[in-house]
């Protein structure tokens, strides 16, 4: 399929450089696209499956929604878990995975979110892909993200993959307790902290809240301050 030129503007995902000629997207994001992929399999073929036990000092029962209090990790079990997506959407008819009181807070699927960004790729471009398995589908990904660049869904794929990568993190407790970067509400000059698993990062003066492309946003943004 041939990416039609689009006129220079600002980039879709971060809204603050300007794309190329041909592109919904700058290279800074396309680049980050490939980073947090390549880092998702990573967690899910290597730190996450060795996570499923409790750590010491923790119950089973990581996160509430999950019948059972077995003694593994079920919010890890859950989101290693293809079978949990679809599960139901969201306002914006987003597929997601609730838990099953139906509250605002859920552990997502990781293999499930891959292939669904793996198969809209290859259903836009006309194609057959490899498939089956986490480390093929991000790798299709990564290998169609300067072809993902040029489409004007481009920010809708980096807000699924950045939450996922942020969930992923948490799970693994790899998300230092340190601030994202600074709120950008004009008026206010609080600090943004991640808020957990299912959860939106919130500022603590001021408690806008940031999630998808908001966060990638507002890291960009602290990006150009800095």
């Amino acid at each position: 399929m041939t990416t039609e030129p689009v006129a220079v503007g600002k980039c879709r995902v971060c809204r603050q450089k300007d794309t190329s000629s041909v592109l919904y997207a700058c290279n800074d994001c396309v680049n980050r696209l490939i980073r947090i992929v390549r880092e998702i399999a990573v967690y899910a073929t290597l730190v996450l499956p060795a996570m499923v036990a409790p750590m010491r000092g923790q119950t089973g029962r990581m996160s509430p929604g999950y019948g059972s209090a077995s003694p593994a990790r079920d919010d890890v079990i859950a989101a290693l878990d293809p079978r949990s997506l679809p599960g139901d959407v969201d306002e914006h008819g987003d597929a997601v995975t609730r838990r099953p009181d139906d509250a605002g807070s859920w552990v997502a699927s990781i293999p499930g979110r891959l292939a669904y960004i793996a198969d809209a790729i290859a259903d836009e471009r006309d194609e057959s892909r490899p498939g089956g398995t986490i480390t093929a589908d991000a790798d299709y990904i990564r290998a169609n993200a300067w072809w993902l660049g040029g489409q004007s869904w481009i920010d809708d794929a980096v807000g699924d993959l950045s939450e996922i990568h942020r969930q992923a993190q948490d799970l693994a407790h790899d998300k230092p307790g340190k601030p994202i970067a600074g709120c950008l509400t004009v008026t206010c000059d609080g600090q943004v902290f991640w808020g957990g698993i299912g959860k939106s990062a919130q500022c603590r003066a001021c408690r806008r809240t940031y999630d998808g492309l908001d966060l990638v946003r507002l890291e960009a943004a602290q990006g150009v301050s800095a």
